[in-house]
């Protein structure tokens, strides 16, 4: 499951973390491809069996509805460092002020399809989905963390 993660992240990074200008369409694209190898993980790692799968996967595409939009947010946030040569104090507190609730959005919105899905199929199935959807946002995270650098080296 590592490799298949390392390959997502790199998928959708590879086109952004570097790129100086890009369109919605072109985040749209890579948000699709994301999505679509992110169900494959789904699909391969969630347990379905014996609950309603039609109720998880209504439900999990309505939280990807949510999560891609969340991740707009968050690509554009990011090109708009990558593009601040210098940066003073209160810009990167405008910056910090945008990115901390982003943060906290995805980890609310994790939860609350946790307590949706939890309850349409099962407490197993939720973890799952809940365990996933962490890892994958977690390494995403780490990604952008690794290769963004400190704030104080944009001085």
């Amino acid at each position: 499951m590592k490799k298949i993660v390392v390959l997502l992240v790199a998928i959708l990074f590879a086109n952004f973390t570097y790129a100086q200008d890009y369109s919605i369409e072109e985040v749209e694209v890579v948000q699709n491809l994301f999505g679509a190898e992110k169900k494959a993980i789904i699909e391969a790692f969630v347990d379905l069996e014996g609950v309603d799968a039609t109720a998880f996967w209504s439900l999990y595409e309505e939280y990807e509805v949510v999560r891609k939009e969340l991740g707009k947010e968050k690509i554009a946030l990011l090109h708009e460092y990558e593009t601040i040569k210098t940066i003073t104090d209160e810009e990167v507190e405008a910056l910090m002020k945008r990115a901390m609730p982003l943060r906290k959005s995805q980890d609310a919105l994790i939860e609350k399809y946790y307590k949706k899905i939890k309850k349409a199929t099962s407490a197993i199935v939720g973890a799952q989905f809940y365990q996933i959807e962490h890892f994958i946002s977690d390494g995403v995270r780490f990604t952008i963390l690794n290769n963004m650098g400190l704030v104080q080296d944009k001085k």
